[in-house]
């Protein structure tokens, strides 16, 4: 491999990919979870927590995205294939976007139903009597099962690159020289 295009993504560029990994597992498993519980006072706890892990998630994918536009990273890996690696690439980008998306979604939802004083501020008011009365509810609702099948997608292809190309890809994405 040339001096210039390194085999591995920079240890920050590392760190920032398995934290968005383990924000976004967390945030969807928390999600989920509140998606069941009845709009009362035992939600507030697991919303806050939820609203804390999206805010969190939005500023880690930003510093993401601005190491992955400043940092040197190894050249593109293919599947010898050009459509799979034109959808290959599109796919990290739409990661981005749709966490981004999911992260602005929430905190749009938070303002229209006024979560921050109910959640952070002990007003004492009542949660919505239910959120998909708001908009950005259904688009959060939408974003969360398209932002499932990207991971899972791209868990896919980097599972099929290691074991069937055996391409030692997942080694780009973790610490080492």
């Amino acid at each position: 491999m040339s001096k210039n295009i390194p085999a591995r993504y920079h240890p920050l560029q590392v760190s920032f990919h398995w934290l968005t990994v383990i924000l976004v597992f967390a945030a969807f498993v928390l999600g989920k979870y509140m998606s069941g519980l009845p709009n009362e006072g035992g939600k507030i706890v697991p919303l806050g927590a939820h609203m804390v892990l999206g805010i969190v998630t939005l500023v880690v994918i930003i510093a993401r995205f601005i190491t992955r536009l400043r940092l040197p990273k190894p050249a593109h890996v293919t599947a010898g294939n050009a459509f799979f690696d034109w959808v290959g690439k599109a796919v990290h980008y739409a990661l981005y976007a749709f966490v981004f998306l999911m992260t602005v979604s929430g905190m749009s939802l938070s303002m229209q139903s006024g979560l921050v004083p109910i959640v952070f501020g002990g007003s004492g008011a009542s949660l919505p009597a239910d959120f998909f009365d708001f908009t950005s509810r259904m688009l959060h609702g939408f974003i969360a099962p398209a932002l499932l099948l990207l991971v899972l997608l791209h868990v896919g292809a980097a599972l099929y690159h290691q074991f069937m190309l055996k391409d030692n890809l997942l080694a780009r994405m973790w610490y080492g020289k």
